[in-house]
């Protein structure tokens, strides 16, 4: 086996090819976060003169000419596979020292567990327990089988729905909510629209709501710039918007009524999300609605026509993107896991978020920093929202 440094071209042709492949490990996104002043590598493994393992690493300088490193959502290689995967981590461990890395970060799209729609792990008897075990024994501290939110990595807890079968089959798999509120936005006159140039900034300004909403922070304006220029047909930035004067002349009694009235736009911005296609997987990456609008159901509109483009493009997963893995009734954003449990489906359980310290010294000291500086930004975020 031969440890190698892949040119652009050549980890393009591979990257999809793997198990767990996704937007994350792709070209693509290195330009994302190029963008906000990080730096890229792809390495990879030949055996035989084969690519048999590769992935995207990303690099932050931090302090001094010290860098955090990190492969989202990789590495692409078969885990199972225990002299592979420690010769790839062994190489890439050395590879990152010689480059000042003080801590080499991963997330692998690898399944932990089966679960049904409610969160109740099924007695399959399918676990990935093994591949947390190589991992382990190479060196990697597991960040645990975590509950909740955190900025600090991707969710580890996820969303889906097998969309190969009819539109009508789909519909039935749904739960009595979710199917009243399809037929409810269906009496209303919204249209979703790409976004481009012109109406950026209203995908900007739902979003901004939405995040103040939520208590997390934003996206740039450049930021979803970037996405839609650098994934080009591989992502969909789109709006949803109500028509003001079919609204006005046909839903006289309607709640909303007085609120649209006063708005003089034509088209008014409801709800907005932001896609991103894998090789088979539609990614429901961003989404919000303006609160005083929720009542449309705009929100299940993006949904149901995403899911329906989705299954025009061949595609048969559809991803609705992080949950919190909290399942009860009164926990804080259960109100996220209903909504998309709506759509039938199931939850999807990864292993987690693996770190491998390369300078302990220089770990210790990012390690505390960071935490000071994570209590400021969260200080400093209430006191906006306040």
């Amino acid at each position: 086996m031969e440890f190698v440094e892949l040119e652009k071209e050549d980890f393009n042709q591979v990257c999809n090819k793997f198990d767990g492949n996704s937007f994350y490990q792709t070209c693509n996104w290195a330009k994302i976060k190029e963008y906000n002043g990080w730096i890229h590598y792809f390495v990879g493994v030949k055996k035989e003169n084969k690519i048999v393992a590769c992935t995207l690493i990303l690099g932050k300088k931090i302090y001094s000419n010290k860098f955090i490193y990190y492969a989202p959502r990789g590495m692409l290689l078969n885990y199972n596979d225990y002299e592979l995967l420690n010769f790839f981590v062994n190489k890439i461990k050395k590879f990152l020292i010689n480059k000042n890395g003080i801590i080499f970060k991963i997330d692998p799209l690898i399944r932990y567990r089966n679960h049904d729609r409610n969160g109740n792990c099924l007695n399959d008897d399918f676990s990935n327990q093994n591949i947390v075990n190589n991992l382990i024994n190479l060196g990697f501290n597991h960040r645990g089988f975590t509950i909740g939110y955190s900025d600090e990595a991707q969710f580890r807890w996820s969303y889906c729905l097998n969309i190969n079968s009819s539109k009508e089959e789909i519909f039935r798999n749904m739960n009595q909510r979710c199917r009243r509120c399809i037929r409810k936005y269906e009496k209303y006159p919204l249209e979703m629209v790409d976004v481009n140039d012109n109406n950026i900034q209203d995908f900007k300004d739902i979003m901004e709501h939405t995040a103040k909403r939520q208590n997390h922070f934003d996206r740039s304006l450049d930021y979803y710039k970037n996405i839609n220029k650098e994934f080009g047909k591989k992502s969909k930035l789109v709006i949803i918007y109500l028509d003001r004067n079919k609204f006005l002349d046909n839903n006289k009694d309607d709640k909303l009524y007085d609120t649209i009235s006063k708005d003089n736009r034509l088209k008014i911005p409801i709800s907005a999300g932001l896609f991103i296609f894998d090789s088979n997987r539609t990614n429901y990456v961003y989404g919000g609605t303006y609160t005083q609008y929720m009542s449309l159901m705009a929100q299940y509109k993006i949904q149901m026509e995403m899911i329906y483009l989705s299954q025009k493009l061949g595609i048969s997963l559809y991803d609705f993107g992080g949950i919190s893995g909290n399942f009860k009734h009164n926990s804080k954003n259960f109100g996220v896991y209903e909504f998309k449990r709506g759509f039938g489906g199931y939850v999807v359980e990864y292993i987690g978020e693996f770190d491998l310290i390369l300078d302990k010294i220089g770990y210790n000291i990012y390690n505390k920093s960071y935490k000071l500086y994570r209590s400021l930004k969260h200080l400093i975020a209430k006191k906006i929202r306040k």
